[in-house]
């Protein structure tokens, strides 16, 4: 989930990128997903994610690691909604994560 900053209001912001770009930030979004997802394992290899977790408690991070897979899957979900409303086509059934290929979107 994504999680605003206290006092801020959600705004609008537009950006227009070609087909390249677009499917490069997919990919990357795709691609970090699964890769935190993998490391995280629900929790079970705490000795791999406990530095990531500590990282982010000292940067004063708003996000815990299962938030900032959440909030991930969150934004490749939305960016794939975007294509489909601007393309006008089906959503596509997009499961991030390790099962996850780069032709599944």
């Amino acid at each position: 989930m994504l999680i605003s900053q206290p006092g801020s209001d959600y705004q609008v912001a537009s950006i227009t990128l070609d087909a390249g770009h677009a499917r490069d930030i997919m990919l990357l979004l795709l691609d970090t997903y699964a890769v935190l997802d993998h490391l995280y394992l629900d929790g079970t290899r705490p000795q791999v994610t406990r530095p990531a977790e500590a990282w982010l408690r000292e940067s004063a991070s708003p996000y815990t690691l299962p938030a900032l897979i959440d909030a991930l899957d969150e934004v490749i979900n939305t960016i794939c909604r975007a294509e489909c409303e601007a393309f006008g086509c089906a959503p596509p059934a997009v499961t991030p994560g390790p099962a996850a290929t780069h032709g599944d979107f």
